[in-house]
């Protein structure tokens, strides 16, 4: 096996497990978020993101799950080498960041880590265009740490409200 296999090999295991993390913090941020009372959540735009859908799942959790779907295009991607998922993946995500929903919070440190975000992201895509997947990778860990800095100090934020 060469040292590019091996690193290639130990990249994609530290994304699994960094995803697998990711979706145990997020439904336990999701649950936390449900059960905050109803006028705690909205989106910058003054939405009500607690509202129920059909599903039985606010709005909020059922974004956070299409993130969730995103991302792992992006993994399942990087695991089998095909560029096309990665690229549909990480544009999926970029353009969720676009979009009002997104905006939880106005804060500079809220729009620094999206903007972060939102540049790693655009690196996995830049990245699967290549045919860069050590590249694409690399910009995974970081999009994915963008990830876990942004969604602490969503938390913060939360419980200094409280």
């Amino acid at each position: 096996m060469s040292t590019r296999q091996i690193l290639t090999s130990t990249a994609i295991a530290v994304c699994l497990i960094c995803v697998a993390f990711a979706e145990q913090q997020q439904t336990s941020a999701s649950k936390a978020i449900a059960d905050e009372p109803q006028d705690a959540i909205k989106s910058s735009d003054g939405a009500d993101e607690t509202e129920k859908s059909a599903s039985g799942k606010t709005k909020l959790q059922e974004f956070m799950r299409k993130k969730l779907d995103a991302s792992s295009l992006i993994l399942e991607g990087l695991c089998e080498q095909d560029a096309e998922l990665v690229k549909k993946g990480a544009v999926e995500l970029k353009e969720m960041s676009n979009v009002e929903r997104w905006n939880i919070l106005r804060d500079a440190d809220y729009r620094k880590h999206t903007r972060e975000f939102r540049e790693n992201v655009s690196r996995v895509a830049e990245g699967a265009d290549q045919g860069d997947f050590d590249k694409a990778t690399l910009a995974w860990f970081d999009a994915t740490r963008s990830c876990f800095k942004c969604h602490n100090h969503v938390r913060a934020e939360r419980k200094a409200k409280n």
